[in-house]
């Protein structure tokens, strides 16, 4: 086959059951093709490819694959999208290639770019592994086949149904509930733990599949080393069994990443011989050509700042006496003063009386003056008791 629809195969870029060509469109430009038999295509396969399309052509990120065309011609259901210069991020680990965590980082940066953009709009991928993650020559990460991707409304999926790669499945994925953005980021986490340590997190030669999947379940994640400050924090977050312990989608990851990248710059490098390439080797489990060391560059964390003591506390100024109470007014403090000869209440400062124009003397001959006045009531009782028995008396001579 030379020709699928409008386009021209120029070469074979992957075989199998959905081959990938480079081809020449019709006006000029050269993409590549994804392509599927109409003859082995399922009701929903066939779903599921146009869906891929239409969804990502509706899609437009740097750090998404961009979809030009789709149809169906010459037996064949296609896709023409941008072909990219590079090789995926499975290729990449397994080649061992030598990449600074500042590279490392980057990349990662990138895809949770492409998915918050996805996940802003409802679109939830759940096949993130590294072979759908595109690292171009350029340096640019791009997210690739939405094949599996779901749609908010989307109930193309019933529950019970597993879709995507086992070994970078979210546990609640595999035990066929719905899948959320939550459940990318978990998917996300097990990529950047691998690409990051040169391991799966769940994963090995020695483990079947069956004891993979009960990992990914029920284990936590091993210890993390080597990494910059907080990546280990990052990955074990993203790796949360429970989607609501998760960061809630690739935005929040996002973030994350970035507290990483300024704890790496903050880190000290130790001197290296002149000339020497500042990059840190990638380490994988795949077979590594040997490494010259004097091109490792190893970070090590600053030295402890001098503690600085801290200033001793001021003490709180004494605290100041309250003025002393003015003390309570006597039971026989001076209210009026009295006139001694008409009694007229006058205020206490008076110094004649405001009736009768009397001296009324010191404030302290007041009770004196009290006191005489008793004695001149006493004095005109007894006179007038007299007189009334002088009038007795004469009466009864008569």
């Amino acid at each position: 086959m030379d020709k699928i629809g409008p386009y021209q195969i120029l070469e074979t870029l992957h075989r199998g059951p959905q081959p990938l060509y480079k081809v020449k469109a019709a006006d000029g430009r050269v993409l590549a093709l994804k392509a599927a038999p109409v003859a082995d295509a399922t009701a929903e396969t066939r779903e599921r490819f146009s869906r891929e399309a239409e969804t990502t052509r509706a899609l437009d990120h740097p750090n998404i694959v961009r979809i030009f065309d789709a149809g169906e011609a010459d037996g064949m259901l296609y896709q023409a999208m941008e072909l990219l210069d590079g090789a995926d991020l499975d290729k990449v680990m397994a080649e061992g290639r030598s990449l600074s965590w500042e590279d490392k980082l980057g990349v990662m940066e990138q895809v949770c770019d492409g998915l918050a953009y996805a996940h802003e709009r409802g679109l939830v991928h759940r096949d993130i592994k590294p072979a759908n993650l595109f690292l171009e020559n350029s340096g640019r990460a791009v997210v690739l086949d939405f094949g599996m991707v779901r749609l908010a409304e989307s109930e193309l999926t019933k529950a019970g149904a597993a879709l995507g790669t086992l070994n970078y499945m979210a546990p609640e994925q595999i035990q066929g509930e719905r899948c959320t953005a939550a459940s990318d980021v978990f998917s996300a986490g097990i990529v950047f733990y691998h690409f990051g340590t040169g391991r799966h997190p769940f994963s090995s030669k020695d483990r079947s599949l069956a004891q993979v999947v009960s990992a990914i379940v029920f284990e936590a994640p091993p210890k993390v080393e080597g990494a910059p400050e907080g990546f280990e924090y990052l990955v074990n977050k993203a790796l949360e069994k429970d989607p609501a312990k998760r960061f809630r989608n690739a935005g929040e990851l996002r973030q994350a990443l970035s507290v990483c990248r300024i704890a790496m710059t903050q880190s000290v490098p130790v001197s290296e011989p002149a000339g020497a390439e500042k990059t840190r080797v990638f380490e994988s489990s795949a077979p590594v050509a040997a490494v010259d060391d004097e091109k490792t560059k190893v970070f090590e964390r600053p030295a402890a700042r001098p503690v600085v003591a801290a200033p001793k506390p001021v003490p709180p100024p004494a605290p100041v006496a309250p003025p002393p109470p003015k003390p309570a007014p006597a039971a026989n403090a001076l209210r009026f003063r009295y006139c001694p000869s008409c009694t007229n209440a006058n205020p206490p400062d008076a110094v004649s009386c405001s009736r009768c124009g009397t001296p009324l003397g010191q404030a302290g001959g007041v009770a004196a003056a009290q006191a005489k006045n008793w004695g001149m009531y006493i004095a005109i009782g007894v006179a007038a008791l007299l007189a009334i028995v002088l009038v007795v008396v004469l009466m009864a001579k008569r």
